[in-house]
């Protein structure tokens, strides 16, 4: 269907079972693309093609009980916005299956989820501890901690031995055509680029001998349908060092569930006061009920929802469909299967590709703010401590073995300094400006230092900075005070010498009122 500004079916509104059940799978292909990181964990801990096919199994599972609840307005957001592995806990994750095994991992993901569902309730803080900067830099780790994971697969390196060219050949054909897909204006192909790409690398890895057609007939000795069974795979522990990567990991997945809630917001006009605590809580409900289940992380999906967008098909009702498909999908074993016998240079390359879009993510969400530069410390150092754990493991080799953890990957080093940091050098930010307009007739340049000290968005910024100016012209002003609220607004308080009548309405969201010679406007910021 074509993208239009409305929904063709909005999220009460009821679907045709065909146009429904051709939604699903689309939906279902989208979501088959990250069944890959399932493979790629139980890859690191060895596992055996009944294990793999376990984890996928029970992940569909819990995908599909997220997906559920998320459906509904009073558990969730009320959306149809599917819950697939999530990228953002890949790197926690191979810390923990590779540090504790399957045990640590179930165990921090239930934690993580719980911490989820807490955190939903506060949301206005979030931007507190956790600013754009200190996300970005997070991201960017997420794509440097997974380096160790995703080139040995790519190259077909087996037990830190060299490449195998032909399986480098697959891993390399597998890349450049998904990315050359990716690229194609048609949204057939941007959709599918994942997946043709995976289809393209298989047909690759037949022609060079790296997967062998033979491995198909195992599909004659599995079940048709089966209940997963966790007996001797699924108990839980818990590793205190692990908890700030997976919180980081938590939070990256919260933040992007906050932008797909929020363009779902805008895009069916659905949107409640309480939408998107109800769908971060759903969420944080998802991820701890995945990995009871034993599953891996879960979260929401920018290409799902842009799937959403894209079609025009945002009723909830097809998310209950998803929901169930999915479900009835963790009980067929050929599922599983389908993604164990992927070769690893083809779990490699989407793994790549994957990374490139949550380390662009990162860079993008640096660069999008005004740095002073305090903050620029806060980017550049975290991540070159967190660089050094991976060139230089061994300056951390006779610490004590808890805090030795903390070093155990960039990720984990990285976000622990970065934290750390944008805490401790916000100590002595002024959170009010002021501005004498019989002193200084340059209002452009104090904005701009008054967006780099509190590292508001450039763009933002600069629109506040015009709408200013504008609101300066209309009387004969003398003063102008800032007030910087961390929570998320910036508030202006402009003194005139007279009552003033007429004054600029603001673009956005935001709120301006006059009173007397008084004027006083509100910006909320990104």
């Amino acid at each position: 269907m074509a993208e239009g500004d409305e929904p063709v079916y909005n999220v009460r509104d009821r679907v045709p079972l065909g146009t429904t059940f051709l939604t699903i799978l689309q939906h279902f292909f989208v979501l088959a693309v990250y069944m890959t990181y399932p493979v790629i964990i139980s890859n690191a801990v060895g596992g055996s093609t009944d294990l793999t096919m376990f984890l996928i199994s029970a992940t569909l599972i819990g995908s599909g009980v997220a997906t559920i609840l998320q459906s509904f307005s009073k558990t969730g957001a009320g959306y149809l916005l599917p819950m697939v592995p999530n990228s953002s806990y890949l790197p926690a994750s191979l810390l923990a299956a590779t540090a504790g095994g399957l045990p640590l991992l179930y165990g921090m993901l239930i934690i993580s989820g719980f911490f989820e569902m807490v955190l939903s309730r506060f949301t206005k803080f979030f931007r507190i501890v956790f600013p754009n900067e200190v996300t970005g830099v997070v991201l960017f780790l997420l794509g440097i901690a997974i380096v160790p994971f995703a080139f040995p697969l790519f190259f077909g390196s087996a037990d830190s031995g060299p490449l195998d060219p032909a399986s480098a050949a697959v891993g390399v054909i597998t890349l450049s055509a998904t990315i050359l897909l990716s690229v194609i204006p048609r949204r057939f192909f941007k959709f599918y680029a994942i997946l043709i790409g995976i289809v393209t690398g298989m047909a690759a890895s037949v022609l060079l001998g790296v997967f062998r057609l033979e491995t198909l007939l195992e599909i004659a000795d599995l079940s048709v349908f089966e209940i997963p069974n966790p007996v001797g795979i699924v108990s839980y522990s818990f590793d205190f060092a692990l908890l700030i990567p997976f919180l980081i990991a938590m939070i990256c997945v919260m933040l992007k569930s906050v932008g797909n809630i929020s363009l779902l917001n805008a895009y069916t006009r659905e949107g409640r006061n309480d939408t998107l605590k109800n769908g971060l809580l759903s969420e944080g409900a998802g991820i701890a009920i995945a990995g009871a289940l034993g599953g891996v992380g879960i979260g929401s999906s920018s290409g799902a929802t842009g799937l959403v967008v894209g079609t025009g098909i945002a009723a909830k009702r097809v998310g209950l469909g998803l929901g169930v498909f999915l479900i009835l999908c963790g009980f067929l074993p050929a599922i599983g299967w389908v993604f164990h016998i992927l070769p690893k240079p083809i779990l490699g390359a989407t793994l790549l590709y994957a990374v490139t879009f949550v380390m662009i993510s990162g860079i993008q969400s640096i660069s999008s703010r005004m740095l002073d530069p305090r903050r620029k410390f806060v980017v550049i150092l975290p991540i070159l401590i967190g660089v050094s754990s991976a060139v230089c493991p061994y300056l951390y080799a006779d610490l004590p073995k808890t805090l030795a953890l903390f070093f155990a990957s960039p990720l984990t080093s990285g976000s622990m300094a970065v934290l750390v940091l944008g805490l401790v050098l916000k100590i002595g930010i002024r959170k009010r400006r002021s501005f004498d307009f019989s002193k200084d007739a340059n209002l452009q340049r104090f904005v701009a230092e008054c967006g780099r000290e509190w590292t508001l968005d450039r763009r933002q910024a600069a629109s506040i900075a015009d709408h200013l100016e504008d609101l300066a012209k209309a009387g004969e002003p003398e003063r102008l005070e800032l007030r910087f609220e961390p929570v998320g607004m910036l508030r202006a308080e402009m003194v005139f010498r007279e009552a003033v009548e007429g004054v600029p309405r603001m673009k956005g969201n935001g709120n301006i009122e006059a009173e007397g010679s008084v004027v006083k406007a509100s910006y909320p910021l990104m």
